[in-house]
């Protein structure tokens, strides 16, 4: 009887230590499976695309961040004879010749203010040729909500990507934005030849 009792007590032990494991392992589990989908939650924020957000003629556009070198108060700038209007002139940086180009101009809107005082010149990440572009407003770099469906369709212009969202203006509110291929932005400029001697 002793030895039956002293059996059943081991087997109890056995099970309480199996379970101890098996809930410990459960509580594992749980653990992993929480990471994991935070992780997932989050992973779509992390893959967000950075722009700057810049006005236009009257509109906001989204430059990747990685275009970017720098943002610059307006420079003075030289016309180049018989260039393309929105070619608006060079300036000198650094040894070398910065070509400008006016975004509105370059997507064929109106420009919205002839304030030389408020624009921003935003130089991009190109060694040949060195362009900036004159934005009427550099605003602030954000991340970009891609838009899709019938909302993004019906590109007016080559050099826009697709549309997004972007917290920004006031309060916060969702604003839409254009992005922008700044190559294909500047291939039509690229191949004049007052731009590709700068």
């Amino acid at each position: 009887m002793a030895r039956s009792v002293h059996r059943k007590l081991r087997l109890m032990e056995r099970v309480r230590i199996r379970s101890a494991e098996e809930r410990m392992q459960q509580i594992l589990d749980e653990r992993t499976e929480r990471l994991a989908a935070r992780k997932a939650a989050t992973s779509p924020a992390e893959a967000l695309p950075r722009a700057l957000v810049c006005g236009a003629g009257r509109e906001r556009f989204g430059l990747p961040i990685e275009t970017i070198a720098e943002v610059l108060p307006p420079q003075k700038c030289m016309p180049v004879p018989d260039g393309p209007p929105a070619l608006i002139g060079l300036f000198g940086r650094s040894g070398q010749l910065v070509s400008v180009v006016d975004l509105a101009l370059a997507l064929g809107l109106e420009v919205a203010s002839q304030d030389d005082e408020s624009t921003h010149f935003i130089l991009l990440r190109r060694e040949t040729p060195r362009v900036a572009l004159r934005v009427e407003r550099a605003h602030e770099v954000a991340d970009i909500i891609p838009l899709t469906g019938e909302e993004a369709a019906g590109f007016r212009n080559d050099a826009v990507t697709g549309y997004g969202k972007s917290q920004s203006g006031p309060d916060d509110q969702d604003e839409t934005v254009s992005l922008l291929d700044v190559e294909r932005l500047l291939r039509p400029f690229l191949s004049s030849s007052s731009v590709s001697g700068a």
